[in-house]
């Protein structure tokens, strides 16, 4: 008998609606509850600090792009910290401020100059000319500024920055966790942060620039930032736990997780249920270890159902993972796109699979991973920035806990 799974309107590949906690990276929600806000960012973000979600170091390095007009339109993105306005603990600066955003859309009428003299007063009366709107630069909701020597001080005395938030892609930015702006200068920021980053390309040490930002917010969108957001993962259709229990006599399937190296860009990844195997050919042309990471993570949250596919330069395979109605227990499902056969399926437990997929990952790519025959690890000259696919897996948040 063939059974029927039951069916949402979702399409397949949209971003999940939840939360993802984070304290640093891409901001892909919407601001709503932030706006507006002092952000002290550098100008451009590397794609790691793009895709990157959580750190033990640098928390509070929010990566948030502007919207740019003109006969080319997009994003262009900073990386830097979130001082929200509403967070502000003088009173008066912090009305002063909030009257800001009002200057600018409701005074379409006057002159641009009149317009950044209204502005520029407010700026005033809130840190006593500390605080200077950047020459040639728009009125517009995201604007740069010139710091003044007393202004770190001011902020340090009356600011909280943003350090963790419950990011959702479909949805708004949550703060979780704020902190005291802890420098007194720039100065000591600057210090702070290029410790962290170090120096650029030629030696020295780009700056840090003040905005006032109320609006025209964007988020820059790419393969690799995607992916590692979790947004190059499926929310398969299948919900097989709203109609069917599973039979109660049925158990556990012994799974098995194994990772290969081969040569000239390519792996194999052997996953076994009981006495049936499959092995997948991964292919460094579409590399798929960040998903299977982020695959890997969502089963371990119990943020389900998920599902990956992994292109093997002619063929797909699709790893699929379904709730059950015990939440400790899941429907584990390997297939070909297009093709009407399952080459895997059985019942596992979830932490398992979770566990065994970790292990298997951090064993791999600690002992048996080639950089010479994948990716740029086979080009003497790699591209400028370029993180080898070892440093990705090991160093992402869900391999470095301890469980």
């Amino acid at each position: 008998m063939k059974l029927a799974w039951s069916k949402n309107n979702k399409p397949e590949g949209q971003p999940p609606d939840r939360g993802i906690a984070r304290n640093v990276g891409q901001l892909l929600g919407r601001l709503d509850e932030i706006l507006p806000f002092i952000y002290i960012a550098q100008y451009g973000a590397s794609d790691r600090e793009l895709r990157e979600r959580t750190t033990n170091e640098a928390a509070g390095l929010f990566a948030i792009g502007k919207q740019t007009g003109g006969d080319r339109p997009g994003v262009a993105p900073r990386v830097g910290l979130v001082l929200p306005i509403n967070l502000c603990r003088d009173e008066k600066v912090r009305t002063t401020l909030l009257e800001i955003p009002a200057l600018i859309d409701g005074t379409k009428n006057i002159t641009m100059s009149d317009r950044r003299r209204a502005v520029q007063a407010k700026l005033d009366d809130a840190f006593g000319g500390e605080l200077m709107i950047e020459d040639r630069e728009g009125m517009d909701g995201f604007f740069a500024l010139k710091p003044g020597p007393g202004l770190f001080k001011r902020l340090h005395e009356s600011f909280d920055y943003v350090i963790s938030v419950l990011d959702n892609p479909t949805g708004v930015v949550h703060v979780t966790e704020t902190s005291n702006f802890r420098w007194r200068s720039f100065g000591e920021l600057m210090e702070w942060y290029h410790g962290l980053r170090g120096s650029d390309r030629f030696g020295g040490w780009s700056a840090l620039t003040p905005f006032y930002v109320c609006g025209d917010t964007g988020v820059l969108h790419s393969y690799s930032t995607d992916r590692w957001a979790r947004r190059g993962l499926i929310r398969p259709a299948q919900e097989p736990s709203k109609w069917f229990v599973i039979r109660p006599s049925l158990p556990n399937a012994n799974l098995g997780v194994r990772l290969e190296m081969e040569e000239y860009g390519w792996a194999k990844l052997h996953l076994t249920l009981d006495a049936t195997s499959v092995s997948i050919c991964l292919s460094d042309v579409f590399d798929p270890f960040p998903e299977l990471v982020a695959w890997g993570r969502e089963i371990d949250e119990g943020d389900l159902p998920i599902q990956m596919e992994i292109d093997e330069e002619g063929r797909i395979a699709v790893l699929t993972v379904l709730r059950t109605e015990n939440p400790s227990r899941v429907l584990l499902r390997v297939t070909r796109n297009y093709e009407n056969e399952i080459l895997l399926e059985g019942v596992v437990d979830r932490a398992t699979l979770a566990s065994a997929l970790k292990s298997e990952l951090r064993r791999f790519f600690t002992t048996e991973f080639d950089p010479q025959h994948w990716d740029m690890g086979r080009d003497e000259d790699p591209e400028e920035g370029y993180v080898q696919t070892r440093d990705q897996v090991l160093g992402h948040a869900w391999l470095a806990l301890a469980k």
